[in-house]
């Protein structure tokens, strides 16, 4: 059956089926910051990534390593923390409070980490 016979209702759900992988895909993008600093955290300043001594006492390398986990610590927790307000409220509680199918937005939520890991693939391919 060709496409412009459809009926404008079996459009509108294939496009229903779309919006929540869509949205989350959009999620991603933001994402990006908290997700790198977790990686950030866990690889270059693993040493000193949760350590609040000050500097000189503690055995973390030199001063960068020090002063680093600063900026990864705040785009880990301050915007990772308003990135899963903002999932919570968009694939949680805005579908169970219109109505809207909860599964398939809980199950879009995995393509959140999609243009991360897409970046990172490419980086690695082509560095």
């Amino acid at each position: 059956m060709p496409d412009h016979e459809l009926q404008p209702s079996v459009r509108r759900w294939h496009w229903r089926r779309a919006v929540p992988v869509c949205v989350n895909l959009l999620f991603g993008v933001p994402a990006m910051v908290p997700l790198h600093s977790a990686w950030l955290l866990f690889t270059d300043y693993r040493s000193c990534a949760f350590d609040n001594s000050g500097v000189g006492l503690t055995d973390c390398g030199d001063v960068s390593v020090i002063e680093g986990p600063g900026a990864a610590r705040v785009g880990l927790f301050f915007v990772g923390g308003l990135g899963v307000l903002l999932v919570l409220a968009v694939d949680v509680l805005f579908p169970a409070g219109l109505g809207w199918h909860r599964r398939r937005w809980l199950a879009a939520a995995l393509a959140i980490p999609v243009p991360y890991l897409v970046t990172v693939l490419a980086l690695t391919v082509f560095d």
